[in-house]
């Protein structure tokens, strides 16, 4: 019996989805407006042909769907490629999507434009400017694998203080966003840490032991200033399924007038 406790603990963890909800306002928003962030896929299923996955999104009637990289494996064979990009197409046929790519998702032109094709919006350092309901959003999409110590978004966009701003990259660099003054900024990249505990929160980031005690950015919420930032623990196990209180999750994310 605890055998079997223990894989069903296993599986829980690693395979099924839950959502995570957070809610931002601001006088630049005029409606509540529905945003759903997947990331760090890597190539994972839930379901045939991640139909329980598109579900769970469909069930939120999102505005908007932000994905934020890593959507597959890049390794030998390219894990899971095909998965991504089935599921980005499904995506894009039913519902506004923008994309930026991941460290293993990165300098895949075939990719790009397979999902580009089904109505997927890249923005691998652009910007656009889009209304929702009656509110101004202007949406910035970086494409950054790593960062240098120079790295300014001054050098590649103006910023902008009369609409709601909200930045999508794969990983965080927090404090130079918020020099921006970005509203939002939607990351993935770190898994949540993988493995976490009760009060402790993550227990291994790749070079820290318990490294949400020294400040890092891990998962969930936090705020510079005027800016916020969320960081979503994302849906695959990569390298290996050992997450622990921290499912899979799908994001939520509810923009709503101060």
């Amino acid at each position: 019996m605890f055998v079997l406790l223990v894989i069903f603990v296993w599986w829980f963890n690693n395979f099924t989805l839950t959502e995570t909800n957070v809610c931002f306002t601001d006088e630049k928003i005029n409606d509540i407006i529905t945003i759903v962030q997947i990331t760090d896929l890597h190539g994972a299923e839930f379901g045939k042909d991640n139909i329980n996955l598109i579900r769970k999104i469909e069930n939120q009637n999102p505005d908007l769907v932000f994905v934020t990289g890593d959507m597959y494996t890049n390794l030998s064979g390219n894990n899971g490629r095909e998965t991504a990009i089935n599921l980005l197409k499904s995506l894009g046929e039913r519902f506004t999507v923008y994309y930026v790519n991941g460290e293993h998702d990165n300098d895949d032109t075939e990719f790009f434009n397979e999902i580009k094709a089904s109505g997927v919006n890249i923005l691998n350092y652009e910007n656009e400017i889009i209304t929702v309901k009656n509110t101004v959003l202007h949406l910035y999409g970086i494409n950054n694998v790593y960062y240098t110590d120079t790295f300014d978004l001054h050098n590649a966009f103006v910023s902008d203080s009369n609409n709601y701003s909200i930045l999508l990259a794969h990983s965080s660099n927090f404090k130079k966003f918020a020099e921006f003054g970005i509203d939002l900024t939607v990351c993935g990249d770190t898994h949540g840490g993988m493995f976490r505990m009760p009060l402790v929160g993550a227990v291994y980031d790749g070079n820290t032991l318990l490294p949400e005690r020294y400040g890092t950015y891990i998962k969930g919420t936090y705020t510079l200033g005027d800016s916020n930032l969320f960081i979503s623990s994302g849906l695959g196990n990569y390298p290996f399924p050992i997450r622990f209180c921290n499912r899979p999750e799908i994001a939520v994310i509810k923009l709503a007038p101060a």
